[in-house]
């Protein structure tokens, strides 16, 4: 898989005011600074910094991230859903990286 490719999983259908986890699981190396032992030269971090949590359109939740989390990522969120739509993830690293992905809930 490659860098920024996610994961996210959400149950299928939930009942309104009923609490869900949202998952995911992101691919990144979250790499902090080191240097390369052949030339000696740094080598600069490469981080997640920032996830945002949207449901239908609505920001629920944010997180700035950097070095202290791990490479790939796994996060769970609780959330109240309280009618059927859409929840997506967005996120950015340190390097310019932008990327989201959406799951649907049907809230009966």
């Amino acid at each position: 898989m490659s860098i920024g490719t996610a994961i996210v999983r959400v149950p299928k259908e939930a009942k309104k005011g009923e609490v869900i986890r949202v998952q995911m699981v992101i691919t990144h190396p979250m790499s902090s600074p080191r240097r390369d032992p052949q030339t000696g030269q740094e080598i600069p971090p490469h981080n997640l910094t920032k996830l945002v949590l949207f449901y239908n359109d609505k920001v629920v939740s944010e997180m700035n991230m950097g070095a202290g989390i791990s490479a790939n990522p796994f996060i769970a969120i609780a959330l109240k859903v309280e009618e059927s739509g859409v929840i997506k993830i967005a996120y950015e690293d340190n390097k310019g990286g932008k990327w989201d992905k959406t799951a649907e809930i049907k809230v009966v």
